[in-house]
């Protein structure tokens, strides 16, 4: 059994850059971008650290094998090849996903029918029978076929890792975690900043931003798949974890407050920070966004605008946005990141984007337009 792979973090559009950072800041060896995958070599500890450490990625596969494959024959014989035996224990679940794009083999099922056989014969020679309960551990296994370029790969986490165990409460239209931790990656922020949040709805944005000043890792508190595989195992875990609570930050002074109209939303915040670890850290207030006095301290605000579904509700939300524009917008030493679908923000806000960034949230394309205020650095 081998014990060094090539570790896939799986990112969503546009947040590559950011999780390739992350792995580079944990140490990770040969780092490098695939099309939404970022890459690395590791083994065991690697996998650990992966799940518990990185905030902005979805998930932490191991890739088994890569070939190029145009027909079905070709793709059985290399996938039976590998030796399962080795990987998969005898009762283990092996669940197969199959994904293609622009490749001559353009049936996932049939794809997925075919790796499935493939194993199972590699299996039944291995452990000297024909049927198997699959009753064990979970061993999800995915074939992603590109352009004739196929990659076996095995899920070392199991619920996406945008599932911190947090958010018990969740607001209308919710950011997820993964993403808001992007947003707060890809700004100026940091912890010496204010932060503020005019549309916070349950949270999300300013308990990442919490979470990452404190060094709260978002895996420290869950479980993972490859803590129940026999070559990976849940010490290698717990060491990791042991290792990455002793670099918890409680020391850190943090001014970051949120504001939302609805306060049944913010007391769903409240308890969500809770949770979190970091209510101390973050003034929930159940205000009209432009109620807010903001003083002009080179703070920050970063956030996701409610947008309408509805014609009505769409003019109602950039009715919104465009008042925060006005009224907050116009502060000159103060920084803006918003996340929105709207077209028109640079207009309102008076001036161009220093730096704009195409996102999806929840399938919706968005843009996140970043306008810089003045570096603090430069008046002290």
């Amino acid at each position: 059994m081998k014990d060094r792979w090539t570790i896939h973090a799986t990112a969503a559009f546009g947040l590559e850059a950011v999780v390739k950072k992350e792995c580079e800041d944990l140490g990770f060896e040969g780092v490098r971008v695939e099309e939404g995958h970022v890459l690395f070599e590791g083994g065991a500890r690697e996998i650990a650290l992966a799940n518990i450490a990185l905030t902005v990625a979805d998930r932490v596969e191991v890739e088994v094998v890569r070939f190029s494959s145009r027909d079905f024959d070709s793709l059985f014989d290399r996938i039976y090849w590998i030796p399962w035996g080795e990987i998969l224990p005898e009762d283990a679940r092996f669940p197969v996903t199959a994904h293609t794009v622009k490749s001559k083999l353009a049936s996932p099922s049939d794809i997925q029918s075919i790796a499935k056989k493939a194993i199972v014969e590699k299996l039944k020679e291995t452990y000297y029978r024909d049927v198997f309960s699959e009753e064990g551990t979970l061993f999800p296994v995915e074939v992603r076929i590109r352009k004739d370029l196929c990659q076996v790969l095995l899920d070392t986490t199991g619920e996406g890792l945008f599932k911190r165990g947090y958010r018990k409460e969740k607001g209308p239209a919710p950011l997820k975690e993964t993403l808001a931790a992007g947003l707060v990656k890809l700004s100026y922020w940091t912890p010496d900043r204010p932060l503020f949040d005019p549309f916070c709805g349950s949270g999300t944005i300013l308990i990442e931003a919490a979470r990452m000043a404190r060094r709260i890792d978002p895996g420290l508190d869950r479980d993972f798949l490859a803590m129940a595989w026999p070559w990976v195992g849940p010490d290698v875990f717990k060491e990791i974890r042991r290792d990455r609570m002793a670099r918890i930050d409680l020391d850190q002074k943090l001014d970051l407050m949120g504001f939302d109209i609805d306060e049944s939303v913010i007391l769903k915040a409240v308890k969500n920070a809770d949770l979190a670890g970091v209510k101390e850290d973050i003034t929930f207030v159940p205000k009209k966004m432009e109620e807010a006095n903001l003083r002009e301290n080179f703070g920050i605000v970063i956030s996701n605008p409610p947008y309408g579904k509805r014609l009505e509700e769409d003019r109602e939300a950039e009715a919104l946005l465009r008042t925060y524009a006005q009224i907050h917008g116009r502060l000159r030493t103060w920084s803006h990141f918003i996340i929105t679908p709207s077209k028109d923000l640079e207009e309102w806000m008076g001036r161009e984007a220093d730096r704009r960034r195409k996102l999806f949230n929840g399938g919706l394309e968005t843009t996140y337009y970043q306008f810089h205020g003045p570096d603090p650095g430069l008046f002290r």
